[in-house]
């Protein structure tokens, strides 16, 4: 058999009421030259037999079976069968676009350093977003470049995984696909892809409808709970520190729950915290505790007194925080990458 351009892995179980939409988004990509892996995952539903209709009709489609060991497991089953120098990950509850795979392959061909390429994504059916979800899919939308999505991938994934198109070389060999470490695995594979110095960017097209529902992982799976979530920040942000600033000392600015819960997580890790930040007068002068270890919480002019320089990380909630943080930093000479990071 010829190699196909691009393999489109899809993990299924038990997604018999979206899977045929699914499946359809793909048989109509403009791209043609496309494989679809699909891993049953241990469906009780039609799923199976669904996959096994199609892969009878269109010999581009092939089903294996995972024996219901979790999404890790199916995920690098997919991967090792793929053929395809480019992989495409597809979930059986969304729908790509017509000229998804077309115009993500052609991102990857234009720029030979690139790991991967997502795509922007839009909420389905429309409306079904709350305010945070449509929040987090406005913020991921608005990361076009490598160095965008680089800089802001510890305050969440900063591509959407069923968005993204990867070199299959090295999601193989380079970072040993994924890795189920309890926490989401699309977010971890993300960390250690731009740990590893690998480059992601995204198509400025709306290429993907993202179907929101109660059984979707993001909202039905323990691992992407937010103590799962602070865990991945935290275990991926400790070494990025260490490796990076180990000379510097580190400073969360936010004393509030995030910032405490991201400062004692971080500790968790074996990352020495010097203290932590704040402009509420109420709180400046206090500490912050767990057993025995405690941080001071002093006033944000009292940062910028200290020498040398520290390392800053942004660890308060608050929409629109971010872009404050970043004007009042560079009014002050500070570097984000090199002397901040915004973790939330």
């Amino acid at each position: 058999m010829n190699t196909p351009r691009v393999s489109v892995l899809m993990p299924v179980r038990d997604a018999e009421p979206w899977l045929n939409e699914a499946l359809d988004s793909i048989v109509a990509q403009s791209e043609t030259d496309w494989e679809l892996v699909a891993v049953d995952d241990g469906s009780n539903d039609s799923s199976r037999a669904i996959l096994e209709n199609r892969a009878r009709s269109d010999r581009r489609v092939s089903v294996i079976s995972s024996g219901g060991r979790g999404l890790v497991a199916a995920l690098n089953l997919g991967l090792e069968r793929a053929r395809a120098p480019m992989l495409a990950r597809m979930d059986a509850d969304d729908i790509a676009r017509s000229r998804r795979l077309e115009l993500q392959c052609a991102a990857l061909d234009d720029d030979p350093q690139l790991f991967g390429v997502a795509c922007r994504v839009v909420a389905h059916p429309p409306g079904a977003a709350g305010d945070g979800m449509q929040r987090y899919l406005d913020w991921q939308n608005s990361l076009h470049t490598p160095e965008e999505i680089a800089r802001d991938r510890f305050i969440e994934s900063p591509v959407l995984h069923p968005s993204v198109m990867m070199r299959t070389a090295p999601l193989r060999e380079q970072l040993a696909g994924w890795q189920d470490r309890g926490w989401a695995e699309d977010w971890d594979l993300f960390l250690r892809a731009l740990a590893a110095g690998l480059r992601i960017s995204r198509v400025d097209d709306p290429l993907l409808a993202w179907r929101l529902h109660d059984r979707q992982a993001t909202r039905a799976d323990p691992r992407y709970t937010e103590e799962r979530l602070l865990d991945c920040r935290a275990h991926h942000l400790s070494r990025h520190l260490c490796a990076a600033f180990a000379d510097r000392p580190v400073w969360i600015l936010g004393a509030g729950p995030v910032g405490k819960s991201l400062c004692k997580a971080l500790a968790g890790e074996g990352l020495e915290v010097a203290g932590l930040v704040d402009v509420d007068p109420r709180k400046v002068g206090g500490l912050v505790r767990e057993g025995l270890r405690e941080w001071p919480v002093v006033a944000m002019e009292t940062l910028f007194d200290v020498t040398p320089r520290p390392f800053a990380v942004w660890a308060v909630g608050r929409p629109g925080g971010r872009a404050g943080l970043r004007a009042l930093m560079h009014d002050r000479g500070w570097e984000e990458g090199h002397d901040f990071v915004c973790a939330a």
